[in-house]
């Protein structure tokens, strides 16, 4: 599969974003992708921002790292994604945001858009698709007291798991 990587590897993005990228480069069934955050010195690597609403009341804008195109059976996925070295106050309205951003933007555009926050203590760099990544992440947020590393589940069990009420 020929795919573009828009992300120069030499770039000073944190360490947890650079392993992150590689993932992605390597990613069996990511067709491309895109750095959109800042870099460590703050240059932003692009103007995309969504709007939300801090815990305080302001107006605050949110700078997404990164956008991913999936080859999926049903057909090219677009995903926005946000790596996190930790979680802020704050970043559960900056998610709410982004999720509504990509389903008014599926509705308007008749594409699909996702939205998936990578915390860096879930990321699994050893996968081998983006895929399998957010199946192990859903995973372990719906049944944290499972070792996934020993036990796994498929996407149809976590699914139909969810829809019994037991997340």
């Amino acid at each position: 599969m020929t795919r573009k990587t828009i992300f120069n590897f030499a770039t000073t993005y944190d360490p947890f974003e650079r392993r992150f990228a590689k993932f992605l480069d390597r990613a069996e069934d990511v067709l491309r992708f895109a750095a959109l955050g800042t870099t460590e010195q703050g240059g932003s690597g692009t103007a995309f921002r969504v709007n939300y609403l801090k815990p305080s009341g302001a107006v605050g804008f949110y700078y997404p790292d990164w956008v991913v195109v999936q080859d999926t059976e049903e057909g090219e996925l677009n995903w926005i994604i946000e790596t996190k070295g930790r979680v802020w106050e704050g970043t559960e309205q900056k998610d709410a945001a982004m999720r509504d951003w990509c389903r008014k933007v599926s509705v308007a555009t008749g594409k699909p858009w996702k939205y998936m926050r990578v915390n860096k203590n879930q990321f699994r760099p050893e996968m081998d698709t983006l895929r399998a990544l957010i199946v192990d992440i859903i995973q372990n947020e719906m049944f944290p007291e499972r070792d996934n590393r020993k036990t796994t589940m498929s996407l149809e069990e976590i699914l139909e798991a969810r829809d019994e009420g037991r997340r």
